[in-house]
C-alpha cells in the first residue's frame, strides 16, 4: 500500500475539519525552510481575492478634473460627494471615508487603516488593470485570474502552483514537513489547484485532531497515535511524520485569546480577520514555519444592489459598501502593524519580507443600476502592501471616464495587464527569474522593469 505523509495528512484533516466552514485561505511550505525564508529571496506572497468584484470607482473615487466632472454626471444618485471623501493628497482622487475611518469619524479625523498605510508609504493603488479582454461571469473571471489564463477557464493548474513549481527545484529548498500548500475552507483556490499535496482547513484551530472522539488533548493515551505506526512501511513512516507534523502544530494556541499581536494591533472580528491572524502567527512562529505563500478571500463585494452611500461623523450610519471597505482596511492594517513590530534583525522587520496584492475578478459598471447598485463591468484597482512596494502613489495610467474612453461606452478601459503586476512581485519581491515568468504565466509576455513599477527589488 503506497502512500506518503502528505496524503496521509489530508485525511486526518479532512477527518478534522468534518464540521467546518468558511471562506478560504491557502499557504505554501509550512515549516519547509531553516530561518523561515523562501527559496529565493526569503519573501512571503500574500494574495488577497476580493470575491464578487469590488467598485474601484466607488473605493477609489474621483476627486476633481475632468474625471469628476464624468463622474458626477453619470454616476448620479451613486455620487459621493467631495465633502465625504477623504482626498488623496492633492491629487484628483479620493479614498471613500470608510477607508481612513469609521461611521463616526468626520473625513478630517486622523487617517486609519488604508489611508493610513498609504500616506505612511507602505500602501499603493494600480488604476485599471484586469485582463485584456473582458468576461464579466464571476465564475469565469475568476477561473481565468486565479489559473492565470485570460480567455480560458480550464487547466491543470493555478498561477500559485505553477510558481510553486517553478521554484521547486531550487538547490538547498528542503522538503516541507507537512505539506506545500493549505488551504483555509471547503473548497481551495483555483490558484492552487494542479498541486496535489494541499491541505485544506477552515482555520488553523482545525488543523489537529482534538475535536469530537479524536479529542487529542484529552486522550492522547488512548487514542495513542505514534503507536500505531511502529513499523517500517511505507504508510507506517508516513503516519509516524503525520502525527510528528500535527504535534509541531499543536505548540501553537492559534485562539484569539492565546496570541497577542504585536504593535498593539487589533484584527477585526470574523473569518478574514481571523485567518490574517493565523497567517501572522505562523510568519512569527518560533519554530519557523517557513511560509512561501498565502492567499486568502474576502467576499462578499457584488453590489447589485443598496450599495450604500456613505455619510461620515454619523454614528452607526449602515453603508454595505462600507462595512466591506472597513473590514479590509481594519485586517490589512493589524497584519501590517502585527508584523511590522516583528524584527528580523538588521533594522528589518517581517514586513520587510511580507508582500500584499489585492485584486478582485473584475470592476464594476459606471453608470449605477435602478437598484442603488452596480452590475458587472471591466478594469478595476489592485492594491499592494509592504516596506518593499513603491507605496504612497497611485501607479498605472487611468483612461478617462470620458465617452470615448469608457470600454463600449459603460466600463472602466483596462491599461494594465494583472499579470503584469503579479508578475513584478514574482521577479522583483520573490526572486523568480524573468524568463521563467512564462512557466507561471502561459504566453504572457512580461515586461521586466517596465511599467507600473509597484515593487522594489532587493
Amino acid at each position: 500500500m503506497q502512500g506518503n505523509r502528505r496524503d496521509f495528512l489530508k485525511g486526518c484533516c479532512a477527518a478534522a475539519m468534518a464540521a467546518g466552514s468558511g471562506s478560504s485561505m491557502a499557504f505554501f511550505d509550512p515549516l519547509a525552510l531553516a530561518g523561515g525564508k523562501s527559496a529565493a529571496t526569503g519573501d512571503v506572497l500574500v494574495y488577497v481575492f476580493l470575491r464578487g468584484a469590488i467598485d474601484g470607482l466607488h473605493l477609489i473615487v474621483p476627486y476633481a478634473g475632468p474625471d469628476r466632472v464624468a463622474y458626477t454626471s453619470k454616476r448620479g444618485n451613486m455620487a459621493i460627494a467631495t465633502d465625504r471623501l477623504r482626498r488623496i493628497g492633492t491629487s484628483n482622487w479620493g479614498w471613500h471615508p470608510r477607508a481612513g475611518g469609521g461611521t463616526g469619524d468626520a473625513i478630517t479625523t486622523t487617517p486609519k487603516w488604508l489611508q493610513r498605510l498609504y500616506n505612511n508609504g507602505k500602501l499603493g493603488i494600480v488604476h485599471a488593470t484586469g485582463m485584456p479582454t473582458p468576461n464579466r461571469s464571476h465564475f469565469e473571471s475568476q477561473a481565468m485570474m486565479e489559473l492565470g489564463t485570460p480567455g480560458i477557464t480550464g487547466g491543470g493548474s493555478g498561477w500559485l502552483a505553477r510558481y510553486l513549481s517553478a521554484i521547486s527545484g531550487t538547490p538547498g529548498l528542503p522538503a516541507p514537513l507537512i505539506a506545500p500548500a493549505f488551504g483555509f475552507g471547503s473548497n481551495l483556490q483555483t490558484s492552487l489547484i494542479g498541486l496535489d499535496e494541499a491541505v485544506g482547513f477552515n482555520n488553523a484551530e482545525q488543523f489537529r485532531v482534538d475535536n469530537f472522539q479524536w479529542n487529542w488533548n484529552e486522550r492522547r493515551a488512548d487514542l495513542q497515535i505514534l503507536p500505531l505506526w511502529s513499523g517500517n512501511s511505507t504508510l507506517e513512516r508516513a503516519g509516524r511524520d503525520a502525527a510528528d507534523a500535527l504535534e509541531v502544530m499543536r505548540e501553537h494556541d492559534f485562539s484569539a485569546s492565546g496570541y497577542i499581536p504585536g504593535g498593539g494591533a487589533v484584527y477585526p472580528s470574523g473569518t478574514f480577520g481571523t485567518q490574517l491572524r493565523n497567517l501572522a502567527q505562523m510568519l512569527k512562529s518560533p519554530i519557523k514555519t517557513g511560509l512561501i505563500a498565502a492567499a486568502i478571500d474576502h467576499g462578499f463585494w457584488d453590489t447589485h444592489n443598496g450599495q450604500g452611500m456613505p455619510n461620515p461623523g454619523v454614528v452607526g450610519h449602515y453603508d454595505w459598501f462600507g462595512n466591506l471597505v472597513e473590514e479590509l482596511g481594519r485586517g490589512l492594517d493589524a497584519f501590517y502593524t502585527d508584523l511590522n513590530a516583528h524584527s528580523i534583525g538588521g533594522g528589518l522587520n517581517l514586513m520587510h519580507k511580507v508582500t500584499v496584492i489585492v485584486q478582485s475578478e473584475f470592476g464594476r459598471r459606471f453608470r449605477p443600476n435602478d437598484s442603488a447598485g452596480t452590475d458587472h463591468g471591466y478594469a478595476n484597482i489592485m492594491m499592494a502592501l509592504g516596506n518593499r512596494v513603491s507605496g504612497g502613489q497611485l501607479h498605472g495610467s487611468f483612461p478617462g471616464l470620458d465617452d470615448n474612453s469608457l470600454y463600449e461606452g459603460q466600463d472602466v478601459a483596462m491599461t494594465t495587464d494583472f499579470r503584469q503586476i503579479i508578475s513584478e512581485a514574482l521577479v522583483d519581491r520573490m526572486g523568480l527569474p524573468a524568463n521563467q515568468i512564462p512557466q507561471v504565466f502561459p504566453g504572457f509576455s512580461y515586461s521586466a522593469g517596465g511599467q507600473p513599477d509597484v515593487f522594489q527589488s532587493g
